[in-house]
């Protein structure tokens, strides 16, 4: 794997995580803002409130997207990955599969960093 795609793996992995964050960060800071609008509810609808949650919903949506689509790389990395056995590549799949961002990110550090460079030219 050539070291340009392995940079581009760590930043969509973290860029993941950071969107998930900037979302969190930004729902919590809208629903402080918002609380007392929310208790003085006259059984209106809290249209204010889903206004400004709609503007950070798109960070959701982009780290949901990021991290189904790294899930499946790294999924299909790990199935193909002739250095592995077939209990560390079922291991690694649950791990994929399961833990989410956290199995992302410790599969990018123990599997794809150590991995040596693969050209056409290394190979003539």
């Amino acid at each position: 794997m050539k070291k340009s795609t392995k940079i581009w793996l760590g930043i969509l992995t973290f860029s993941s995580i950071l969107f998930f964050i900037i979302y969190l960060v930004g729902f919590f800071t809208i629903f402080i803002n918002h609380i007392p609008e929310l208790e003085s509810n006259t059984g209106e609808f809290p249209l204010d409130f889903f206004k400004s949650i709609i503007g950070i919903f798109p960070f959701l949506v982009l780290s949901l997207i990021l991290k189904i689509a790294l899930m499946i790389y790294y999924v299909i990395h790990a199935s193909n990955n002739t250095n592995n056995d077939n209990s560390k590549k079922i291991m690694w799949i649950l791990i994929l599969v399961f833990v989410g961002f956290i199995g992302n990110i410790v599969y990018y550090f123990l599997e794809i960093l150590p991995l040596k460079e693969t050209n056409l030219e290394q190979k003539r």
